[in-house]
């Protein structure tokens, strides 16, 4: 059984995937790909790795575990998501770590799962927006209890994807940028999917729905039916344009309070981000998913 997981990071998707996914549920139950509700496995799943993590008797087997989560029997492959695996927004920087708890969650998963073929699929965001959105995701605490005197320069993701490599030695990896979501979506799709790349996908433009006007969506879907792209260069040049003229103000500007960060921090924050993004597309270990620009 092949187990995809998106697990997240948060303020990143905001469970847009399987919004999008839901759109291709026969398409993908046709190739053999189970696509249940979250209603179906994220509790379920968050017990039996609670279990093994205090060394208890799993309430569930793995097999007892498929068989609540899978609508289908004969399902190859199964698609799950969750943001909140590692732990929900208030935690992510508990007792100074970043994602602390992400190491003994993943450890168990690869143990409940020891005979699958897992692989996590996780989108990055740069940390000058992560923070202050994670921040207002939070409740009932002050930024300096939200931050747990963490080191910034700690708040790194190749480190995050370091663990988990070593967490789960035999996972499929596969990252990419929020910031670039919209541009490659029908490639993360594909990915979580496990499908071919050229396999029919719907809901692949279902993010720059988001920040186009509906004028410019439809004039979209019109110059493409017209012109199919040649390449994918091409397509992302047509999308970069289409962004350019019918953006809508309000959905390329994101509002948030900046609870307690100097601009040297958050400068620091996206340099360290990029330097991060060069390193992570360069690494063999991990898929990185990106636009491809001419």
């Amino acid at each position: 059984m092949q187990i995809a997981f998106h697990i997240g990071a948060h303020c990143s998707d905001d469970d847009a995937l399987l919004k999008s996914l839901v759109k291709n549920r026969q398409i993908l139950s046709d190739h053999g790909i189970a696509l249940p509700g979250p209603q179906k496995y994220r509790r379920i799943l968050s017990e039996a790795v609670g279990d093994v993590i205090r060394g208890k008797e799993m309430r569930h087997s793995r097999e007892s575990l498929l068989e609540a989560i899978l609508p289908m029997p004969d399902a190859k492959r199964v698609a799950m998501s969750n943001r909140n695996f590692f732990c929900v927004p208030n935690r992510i920087f508990e007792n100074g770590q970043f994602y602390g708890l992400a190491d003994a969650k993943l450890t168990a998963l690869g143990e409940i799962f020891a005979e699958d073929e897992i692989e996590i699929k996780l989108a990055i965001r740069d940390p000058a927006a992560f923070v202050p959105s994670a921040f207002a995701q939070s409740s009932g605490r002050s930024f300096e209890s939200f931050m747990s005197g963490i080191n910034p320069d700690d708040i790194s993701w190749v480190y995050l994807i370091d663990r988990i490599l070593e967490a789960i030695p035999d996972v499929e990896l596969t990252v990419w940028c929020d910031e670039d979501s919209p541009f490659i979506w029908p490639h993360v799709l594909r990915s979580m999917a496990g499908v071919e790349p050229g396999t029919r996908i719907v809901g692949g433009y279902d993010l720059i729905g988001e920040i186009l006007s509906p004028e410019g969506i439809e004039k979209l879907k019109l110059y493409f039916r017209k012109n199919p792209p040649k390449s994918e260069a091409q397509r992302i040049k047509v999308l970069g344009a289409f962004i350019e003229r019918f953006a809508r103000p309000e959905a390329m500007v994101e509002e948030f309070d900046n609870p307690g960060l100097s601009d040297a921090v958050l400068d620091e924050f996206s340099e360290m981000y990029q330097d991060e993004i060069a390193e992570i597309a360069g690494r063999d270990d991990v898929t990185f998913l990106m636009p491809e620009i001419g």
